[in-house]
């Protein structure tokens, strides 16, 4: 499959970043826009899911404090930190896989990947659960996905060399899903890909590329985005993502 790679940060700007996001699934859904891989990062933000209010999620005192930018975007999951230890990617393809619904197998195909090739360098790498991947143990990556009109969008958060006192004092964790987890605190559950295995950050960007080349089989065609994705994304962004009502308010579906 020829797969557009797009190398483009919004880096001070989490909702403009989702808004384009958004934009790039809509269009290639629309069959006006390719396959995309597109691999960025935020220098300070804390994004939640659709379903989540940041209030409960986030230490909002401490986010003003550190200047944090809060967005939300349109998928499901929990909250999450993100800063420039960190790597943030999209999948956004047609399902020529004929995944249809079936969020587990879709899950699998775009995770798999990603675990297969950790492996092959040696890194104790697993997915225990639907959708995390784990270095000895601990979480590295979430991520989160939906599936509309035989499109995929799956996106990811990879933790390489990311601020992990900063992201604990961030982000409020339920005590009973800690004690689920068999820890006592954030910090005791996530960690850096870097601390464990030495792998930073342009190695991670290589490791992303490669696996999906590997085992999916993208042909990559280095590209920007269209007019037409640029235009739908300042829409998106002036009349959802960017406002209090999307940002702040708890959505039902």
């Amino acid at each position: 499959m020829k797969v557009r790679l797009l190398v483009k940060e919004y880096l001070d700007n989490p909702r403009m970043s989702l808004a384009t996001e958004e934009a790039i699934f809509n269009e290639v859904i629309m069959k006006r826009s390719q396959p995309t891989l597109w691999i960025w990062r935020h220098a300070n933000a804390a994004v939640v899911g659709r379903f989540q209010i940041p209030e409960e999620e986030i230490n909002m005192d401490y986010a003003k404090q550190i200047g944090v930018v809060i967005a939300k975007r349109s998928t499901g999951g929990g909250a999450i930190y993100q800063d420039l230890g960190n790597l943030i990617f999209s999948v956004i393809i047609p399902d020529i896989f004929n995944i249809g619904n079936n969020y587990v197998e879709m899950y699998k195909m775009l995770i798999n990947p990603i675990l297969k090739k950790l492996k092959e360098l040696g890194v104790n790498a697993e997915s225990p659960g639907l959708n995390d991947l784990t270095v000895n143990g601990k979480k590295v990556m979430g991520t989160a996905a939906t599936i509309s009109a035989g499109t995929i969008l799956f996106h990811a958060t990879l933790l390489v060399k990311s601020d992990l006192n900063r992201l604990a004092s961030l982000l409020k964790v339920p005590k009973q899903k800690l004690m689920d987890k068999g820890v006592s605190s954030v910090a005791h559950r996530v960690t850096n890909l870097y601390d464990e295995t030495g792998i930073g950050i342009t190695e991670t960007t290589f490791i992303i590329m490669d696996s999906y080349a590997e085992s999916l089989g993208f042909e990559y065609e280095r590209g920007d985005l269209t007019k037409e994705e640029k235009e739908l994304a300042k829409k998106l962004y002036d009349e959802k993502y960017n406002t209090e009502s999307w940002i702040f308010g708890r959505r039902l579906i």
